[in-house]
């Protein structure tokens, strides 16, 4: 088995092998990235960097791959270029051999020393917490550092109307100065905010099919009080579902029967993917979910007519997640982990700060 770089010759290799690794729990889903695997990287990462592990031979056989690209975010207050761990994918032919080990052996060679990176587990995924979190002698150690808690909001039908005093409304060209000042103002305070360069939104495939109009703020007469996006990926990103089970099973045809009268997302047949837009960018004056609940009011008016629902994450201990609880919803959990081969980074993150995710780029 060799581990090299990846090509964008491997592409359709890549595709297929993910394609052919459902993620299990009651929902078991598939998380594809057609027609082109580096163009949905692009979105996780500022500077992907993507390994592959494929079999000997005149024939090789894709057998692993795994994305440890690094993106920047702000940690104590500093602009840092951090490394996200995901998309490790093991062929099933491959689960349970030695393999791990040595994709992981390899990573240990990429990194500087002292470096550690991020990484998201999903709670359901137990096969992953078993294995590459189990600090096995030869893995690097996971180190627990706050639970997201997703959110699948309803779409529902209806007219927007904004709260006394206040405008919510899509930005413009002419807002764009306020837009930057409150994420400057906002984003360092918080651990892992991202720093988010709007001059490149044109032109860096970190924005890919982003624009200025996506974002939609909450103003108090001329001052933005909160600021969201919603970013459609779904030319580039889908997720699938593989199959159902226990409750959700015999439920679905129920749950599709009343949706047309409560809003909500579609549970779609197997083989089908899910329809909804994720919000990104949720900042507030203060960190205040007050200014939060209007701008989600009127996402779920505004996408329900083309999706079933709006998905947006928060760290359990962050006060936005607040304001996510009087929608209707579905809620998943994932464990957040700091993953390194040396010393424990989190006595080194300032604990005032509370960490921020972003869930339209995991």
């Amino acid at each position: 088995m060799r581990i090299r770089r990846a090509t964008s010759q491997d592409n359709p290799a890549i595709l297929a092998l993910l394609e052919n690794t459902p993620q299990p729990g009651a929902m078991s889903l598939t998380f594809e990235r057609r027609p082109d695997y580096f163009r949905g990287a692009a979105i996780t990462c500022e500077e992907p960097e993507v390994w592959v592990a494929e079999t000997d031979g005149p024939s090789p056989e894709l057998g692993a791959v795994y994305n440890v690209g690094r993106r920047r975010v702000w940690v104590n207050g500093d602009c840092v270029p951090i490394r996200y761990a995901h998309d490790l994918r093991i062929a099933p032919r491959h689960q349970g051999s030695r393999l791990l080990f040595r994709l992981f052996r390899t990573l240990k060679t990429t990194l500087h020393e002292a470096e550690w990176m991020q990484t998201v587990i999903l709670r359901d995924n137990g096969v992953s917490r078993n294995t590459v979190a189990s600090g096995r002698a030869g893995l690097p150690v996971y180190y627990p550092f706050g639970t997201i808690e997703t959110s699948v909001i309803h779409t529902r039908p209806g007219r927007f109307r904004a709260p006394a005093g206040l405008t919510v409304r899509a930005m413009t060209g002419a807002d764009r100065g306020a837009l930057l000042a409150l994420l400057e103002r906002e984003g360092p305070r918080k651990q892992f905010f991202p720093r988010l360069d709007l001059s490149e939104l044109y032109s860096s495939p970190y924005f890919h099919g982003l624009s200025l109009g996506d974002w939609v703020g909450v103003w108090q007469g001329t001052t933005l009080k909160g600021v969201l996006g919603s970013w459609n990926q779904s030319d580039i990103k889908q997720t699938r579902v593989n199959g159902y089970r226990g409750a959700l099973e015999w439920l679905r045809p129920l749950l599709n029967a009343t949706r047309p009268l409560h809003g909500g997302l579609r549970l779609p047949a197997p083989g089908e993917c899910l329809s909804f837009v994720t919000l990104h960018t949720l900042v507030t004056e203060n960190n205040d979910p007050q200014w939060l609940v209007p701008l989600l009011e009127h996402a779920v008016h505004a996408h329900h007519r083309d999706h079933g629902a709006v998905v947006c994450g928060f760290f359990t201990q962050d006060p936005l997640r607040d304001a996510v609880r009087g929608f209707r919803r579905r809620t998943l959990f994932s464990d957040h982990y700091l993953v390194s081969y040396g010393e424990d980074p989190r006595p080194r993150l300032q604990p005032d700060r509370i960490p921020y995710v972003e869930v339209a780029r995991l």
